[in-house]
């Protein structure tokens, strides 16, 4: 964890309560949406109880539980990094790929917050390192219909749960597979 946090603490008690062995087990047979479902059902509504702003908390806590999982998945990556002044959130595989071939990286964006336009002008700032617009995903609480790929973090209807899945379907489409995601 980088810091002490009650959000992080959540997540991280949940993790070891399922026990780490049985969540790569579970992400070894393909079952990542299972597992990321059980996490957030488990916390999301510990989260709730405790949050001052829904938005900022389910951020940190998709984040946090966004590198655990991309780390127990053994999917290359980097965090909380930065390229000509622009944060980036998660960079999957790291900035190099993102330099030299931006069609084979993905970069995740956590807004923490609902304010559309506060969204926006971080998605134009991503737009100046990553040209590939569709490579760009968020992860959010409300549906704020955007263009980007987008997963949403909810208690009853979730679309987090997928995006292990959908991660290792970018990466076997490009014809030069520089990762190997999910082992079989």
């Amino acid at each position: 964890m980088d810091t002490t946090s009650p959000i992080k603490d959540i997540l991280y008690q949940e993790i070891t309560n399922i026990s780490e062995d049985k969540i790569q087990l579970e992400i070894s047979k393909n079952n990542s949406s299972k597992i990321i479902s059980q996490i957030i059902s488990k916390c999301y509504t510990k989260i709730q109880k405790i949050s001052t702003s829904i938005d900022e908390d389910l951020g940190i806590f998709a984040e946090g539980l966004m590198h655990y999982l991309l780390t127990a998945s053994l999917i290359p990556s980097q965090r909380k990094i930065s390229k000509n002044n622009v944060e980036i959130d998660i960079v999957i595989p790291d900035i190099l790929t993102l330099n030299s071939s931006p069609k084979d990286s993905l970069i995740i964006l956590f807004p923490k917050s609902k304010n559309e336009n506060l969204i926006k002008k971080r998605i134009l700032e991503l737009e100046t390192i990553q040209p590939i617009k569709e490579n760009i995903w968020l992860v959010l609480h409300h549906n704020l219909q955007f263009k980007n790929q987008t997963y949403f973090i909810q208690n009853d209807d979730n679309s987090l749960n997928k995006i292990l899945n959908d991660i290792n379907k970018f990466y076997s489409s490009r014809k030069q597979n520089k990762l190997k995601i999910m082992k079989s």
